[in-house]
């Protein structure tokens, strides 16, 4: 009973507890959630979990236990081993093993040990004391205030003055004005008219603007098939023959027959396969020549896994690969990642695409481990 007094103290404060022989218990910060079938709303707390692969003691439960006894460290870890062979004796015989404020141990069918949390207890100390409390819906509803209760309540209420519309006398000034409105009005009517008119009419009449008939009729452009076929166009070719001396191989650069002044760079191959002569056509411009290209393979290195789920850091090694065996087994590519700043920084996956470790990311939170972050390398 001591040492689950010991395990409750230690785990409002540390993340992780090992127990040596018998495994680790490890604390996950969970967010305050709503449980809409219930009608719930839960404050933040820590949940807790078992390792049984974590035996490997760091000291902190042997410390806590010889300054609570006031014993040295060989008579703590003598009590913690007594306490642990007690429990290991009781979970072989019973196969149930009941740890106050901590959980309960079972074995399933298969004989597998597994553990179930006490979710009494919360281990989240800024939530100390904080319970459950009911999530009653609220009906919110807009009501425009009238313009008595706004003034009760000093709320400055805005009126728009009604528009009002004044009839002026009629003027002298006011009959001028209209006379000149109906004139433009009808003006823009017989303009009107006699565009239509114009456009309607005979063009025959010669309507014409500076000498150009604007309403003259053209005639439709039609395609006339011409009557013999036109030869088709034959370029020249600038060639020159070349005839080469005989027991040449290789490349060679001659003179062009005509022009000692031009030459010409031909390659004559090997000298078993070469020919007595060799006809070259020179080009419009001799001194333009195809090179052929270099290679172009590049080599390229295959990506790999640059984004990794880390899982947990820990100080020991042994810790570390417990880590990742248990993560293995439960069918994860768990491994060892690096080591840094003294700790083993173990990762539940590894991706080459951020967004699938973002997507792996978001499910190992909710189902795993809710502390687990990215890391890029």
């Amino acid at each position: 009973m001591a040492l689950e007094r010991d395990l409750h103290e230690l785990l409002h404060v540390h993340d992780l507890v090992i127990v040596p022989r018998f495994g680790g218990f490890l604390t996950h910060y969970r967010p305050a959630r709503l449980d809409e079938q219930r009608r719930l709303i839960h404050p933040p707390a820590k949940d807790i979990s078992y390792n049984r692969h974590l035996v490997r003691t760091d000291g902190l439960l042997t410390d806590h236990v010889a300054k609570r006894s006031s014993v040295g460290h060989a008579q703590a870890n003598a009590v913690i081993e007594g306490e642990v062979d007690a429990w290991l004796s009781k979970l072989n015989r019973t196969n149930r093993l009941e740890l106050s404020r901590i959980g309960t141990f079972y074995r399933d069918a298969e004989g597998n040990l597994q553990f179930d949390p006490d979710r009494k207890v919360n281990y989240l100390k800024d939530a100390f004391g904080l319970r459950a409390v009911a999530a009653v819906p609220v009906a919110r509803t807009r009501v425009k205030p009238s313009v008595a209760a706004a003034a009760n309540e000093g709320i400055p209420v805005v009126q728009k003055e009604p528009k009002v519309i004044t009839l002026l006398p009629h003027t002298e000034e006011g009959s001028r004005r209209s006379a000149l409105l109906w004139a433009a009005a009808s003006v823009a009517v017989v303009s009107t008219l006699a565009t239509w008119w114009l456009l309607n009419s005979d063009p025959s009449k010669g309507v014409q603007i500076a000498g150009f008939d604007l309403f003259r009729k053209k005639p439709v452009a039609s395609y006339v098939h011409r009557a013999t076929p036109a030869e088709p166009f034959t370029p020249e070719e600038d060639t020159a023959e070349l005839r080469l001396p005989e027991g040449l191989h290789g490349v060679q650069t001659v003179p062009l027959p005509g022009d000692e002044d031009r030459t010409v760079t031909v390659d004559l191959g090997e000298a078993s396969a070469a020919e007595p002569t060799a006809t070259v056509k020179e080009s419009v411009d001799p001194t333009v020549h195809v090179a052929k290209p270099d290679s172009t393979f590049v080599k390229t290195k295959a990506a790999g896994p640059r984004y990794h789920i880390i899982g947990g850091c820990f100080l020991l090694k042994d810790n570390a690969e417990g880590y990742v065996a248990d993560l293995r087994a439960r069918g994860f590519a768990s491994s060892i990642i690096d080591q840094k700043g003294g700790l083993y920084r173990v990762a539940i996956g590894s991706y080459p695409d951020r967004e699938l470790a973002e997507d792996a990311l978001h499910a190992v939170r909710e189902e795993e481990a809710p502390e687990a972050w990215m890391l890029k390398r």
